[in-house]
């Protein structure tokens, strides 16, 4: 059992000492230290050696991690890796004074201070290195220096987005324009290998129980706010099951240091985009405080077309075409406040509250001209101007319970959330003849609509951790969540005759959902040998309610499910291994999909929901391989996915001429591919990432109203390059290209785009200026093609997409810096880069 444990530990000592010898060999120097001076390079003449060992049992650590810093700065100088017996040794050291840093899986980093290396003393002996076994023992590993931009762990992919220059200053939706395997279209969907199916998570909490969906949260949410981003493609089953290809879960920073800290930012850019933030921090005794404030304003203006070719039987072949323009603007603030209290060494308290307002004004003119071969038929300019003014409050309590016994845990926590949306549109729709200069004698069309939302959510989730032995554990836990959602919508028309409103029952609606879900699941782990085994079982029972007021039409659905997952590793040596696991998922239709109201987007345009919709159902399979040299990590992956009874969009062209689109569950969807992660070091202060997918998607028809197949091949490339430059300045190109993605009735069409980043940091590190130029070409744009019975249509939009960001961040006691963090931010198994599952 314990060569497993030991094996493991050389692959993360290993990519850890590798990653950060390169990550930082080319770091500004200066005369003391351990740094060379400008004028030449400092003899190599000192030796550092000593033992690692457990506190408890005195036994060697063998295959530690053991990196050495200089104490001046905390640049990386070297590393090594304790042999069988514990033993390290360091050699080649400059002059300078240095701490360790040792790391060792299962074990809190122990640091060793007050290293001297000089002239007459040129090797320095630290003795016994003692250290204690954490709590972590079970659950994966902690590294508290400078981190590289990619981690890898057993179930997931970590990205450090504090190292990520190309989206300073902009929001969380930014950041994941910039994440591997990630895209975000035009309106801001975010899909993940190519599915929009994806589950968004904030601090391993469903971005939707704000009441917004995941990608309006992450909008709100400065992208300096944001520590990591987690991909994991196949969660296990201590998390819910939803999301087609998986879980993106956004981690925010955090502070446990003793003392007062903090961090302020503030950020501005063309077209008028502007935010701030600040973070808190105090932490006396038994109790830490926190608080945190972020305000976002911005414009969002661009153009866009499309043209929709009609041939309906025993008709001329018409065409109509849409021309428009639309201004944006944004306005959001979010505020949290809470504290933890230690109750005594085995229970902690944490309670918080937050509050969020989003505020958008939107103006939107669009042009419309149907005409044939012949002639122009219609012509009309329809202005739209809308506003937006959404808040929400939410409260949480969580309860920590360790125990005498090592490893063993229960937490519990309880959340509410509740949320008031109010929006208002006003529409004014003019007619002209042969051209857009000429009003044509036809009265203007005059309406507009209020709507109203109330929404609240409720949930309860307990999960514990049993040791069963020191390889082996099992968890188990309950989760209830209840959601209730009110939405009430009116709309009017003009009447030019009386002149007054006149209230529009047929476009009417009131429309309460709510949705009920609980569930069971347990966890077996074990570790065996050179194997890591995890395997679950979760079991859940929804029931969903829903009532269209309007017209007394309800939607009664109950359903039981079960969720396997198994994960297991192999660990080789030379540096490498292979992992496989498999999940089941699931993918509940959005209440918006359901409803059967009939909704007026123009009048060649309406749209509806279709209340018979059930979940649809992913196997997901995936088979992967890391490997690491001394400059270079190489981490592909094979993946399956089987979808059964897939929801999609689906539109028709009716008999009058109108585009109709609903939603259907098809036969099956699949989708298959290789993806490769790569990291290479070049010339000691170039580092690339590079990230490449390729897969193939399948989509089957066959629901009430349709029999289609679509078919195609796709790939993605994205490559981050960091660049360290002398005097602490950094900089950072991103680009990525996305190929045409195919979809049940066409394709979105290729996108691709490039940015630049640069970063100075001074005042002791304490300061750093950020500017970057978003899409320097200026080729960010969404086209797609769609198809289906008599009718085509291409489309395209644009946003401004290029501009030019300035950042200016200060942080108060080194926040953010070498973080202490408490043994629950380390434990906590939704915010750990390894997690489970690694032991």
């Amino acid at each position: 059992m314990k060569s497993s444990k030991y094996f493991l530990s050389v692959i993360f000592s290993l990519l850890f000492i590798t990653f950060q010898l390169k990550s930082q060999e080319s770091a500004p120097t200066g005369g003391r230290g351990g740094q060379r001076p400008e004028g030449g390079e400092m003899p190599k003449i000192g030796t550092i050696k000593g033992k690692v060992v457990d506190s408890e049992t005195n036994e060697p650590l063998m295959f530690a991690s053991v990196v050495l810093f200089s104490e001046r700065d905390s640049t990386m100088i070297s590393g090594a890796i304790a042999d069988e017996k514990g033993f390290f040794e360091i050699k080649e050291t400059p002059p300078g004074r240095f701490y360790l840093s040792i790391s060792f899986v299962g074990y809190p980093t122990k640091l060793v201070n007050s290293i001297r290396i000089t002239f007459r003393e040129t090797e320095y002996d630290a003795g016994i290195i003692k250290i204690e076994p954490g709590a972590a023992m079970l659950s994966g590993v902690t590294v508290e220096a400078a981190r590289t931009l990619m981690e890898t762990g057993l179930d997931r992919r970590v990205i450090n987005v504090g190292q990520e220059l190309t989206a300073a200053g902009g929001s969380g939706l930014e950041i994941m324009q910039n994440i591997p395997s990630v895209a975000v279209d035009f309106e801001g969907n975010i899909s993940l290998r190519g599915s929009t199916n994806v589950t968004i998570l904030i601090d391993g909490r469903p971005a939707t129980l704000t009441g917004l969906s995941g990608s309006e949260a992450l909008e709100q949410i400065p992208a300096e706010m944001i520590e990591r981003v987690e991909i994991i493609t196949n969660p296990s089953v201590r998390y819910d099951p939803d999301g087609t290809s998986g879980i993106i879960n956004v981690v925010l920073k955090k502070e446990r240091k003793p003392g007062y800290n903090g961090m302020i930012s503030l950020n501005a850019s063309t077209n008028h985009r502007y935010s701030g933030s600040i973070n808190l921090n105090y932490r006396i005794n038994k109790v830490n405080i926190f608080a945190n404030y972020s305000m976002r304003t911005h414009n969002n203006d661009g153009f866009g077309y499309s043209l929709r070719t009609s041939f309906l039987p025993n008709a001329d072949t018409t065409y109509l075409y849409q021309d428009m323009d639309f201004l944006s603007k944004m306005n959001s603030h979010n505020a949290q406040i809470g504290f933890d209290y230690q109750i005594n060494k085995f229970n902690q308290l944490t309670i918080s509250t937050s509050y969020n307002n989003w505020l958008r004004d939107m103006d939107d003119i669009s042009e419309y001209s149907l005409y044939n071969a012949n002639q122009v038929n219609n012509l009309f300019r329809r202005e739209a101007d809308s506003g937006m003014n959404s808040s929400g409050m939410s409260y949480a309590l969580n309860y920590r319970r360790t125990y005498e016994e090592k490893f063993r845990e229960l937490n519990t926590e309880l959340v509410f959330n509740n949320r008031n949306m109010l929006r208002n549109e006003d529409n004014i729709q003019q007619y002209f003849t042969n051209d857009f200069n000429t009003p044509s004698a036809r009265p203007n069309d005059l309406d507009k609509t209020n709507s109203e939302g109330k929404n609240w959510m409720a949930s309860i989730q307990t999960d514990y951790i049993h040791p069963l032995s020191k390889d082996s554990k099992i968890e188990t836990g309950f989760r209830g969540i209840i959601r209730n959602q009110d939405s009430d919508f009116s709309f009017f028309n003009f009447n030019n005759t009386t002149q007054i409103w006149d209230n529009n029952a047929n476009y009417s609606n009131h429309f309460i959902y709510s949705e009920q879900t609980y569930a069971l699941y347990g966890i077996y782990s074990r570790m065996l040998g050179l194997w890591s085994l995890q395997a679950g079982l979760r079991l859940e029972q929804a029931i969903v309610d829903g009532l269209l007021k309007t017209t007394d039409q309800k939607i009664d659905k109950q359903y039981f499910s079960y969720f396997p997952s198994l994960h297991l590793r192999r660990n080789f040596e030379n540096n490498q291994a292979m992992q496989i696991s498999y999940s089941k998922r699931i993918n509940r239709p959005h209440h918006r999909n359901m409803n059967p109201f009939v909704r007026y987007n123009s009048e060649y345009d309406i749209s509806y929901g279709n209340p018979d919709l059930d979940p649809e159902y992913i196997h997901s399979f995936e088979l992967g391989y890391t490997k690491f040299w001394e400059t270079t990590t190489l981490n592909p992956s094979i993946f399956y996915r089987n979808t059964q009874g897939m929801v999609t969009q689906y539109r028709i062209l009716n008999e009058e001429g109108v585009t109709v689109t609903t939603f259907e569950n098809l036969n099956r969807g699949i989708s298959y591919g290789i993806e490769l992660v790569a990291t290479q070091t070049i010339f000691k202060l170039w580092r690339v990432n590079a990230t490449l997918s390729y897969f193939r998607n399948i989509i089957q028809g066959g629901g009430a109203q349709m029999d289609i197949e679509n078919d195609s091949y796709s790939y993605s490339a994205r490559v981050v390059n960091n660049i360290n430059l002398p005097k602490g300045w950094n900089i950072q190109v991103n680009g990525h290209y996305r190929s045409p993605v195919v979809m049940l009735q066409g394709e979105m069409k290729a996108m691709y785009s490039a940015d630049i980043g640069l970063r100075k940091n001074f005042l002791n590190n304490n300061a750093t200026v950020t500017m970057r130029v978003s899409d320097i070409f200026n080729t960010q744009k969404f086209s797609m093609y769609n198809y289906g019975d008599y009718f085509t249509m291409e489309s395209e939009r644009k946003r401004t997409s290029r501009m030019v960001f300035v950042g200016f961040t200060y942080r108060i006691n080194d926040y953010d810096r070498r973080r202490e963090r408490s043994r629950r931010d380390s434990e906590d198994s939704r915010d750990n880069v390894n997690d489970m599952d690694d032991f």
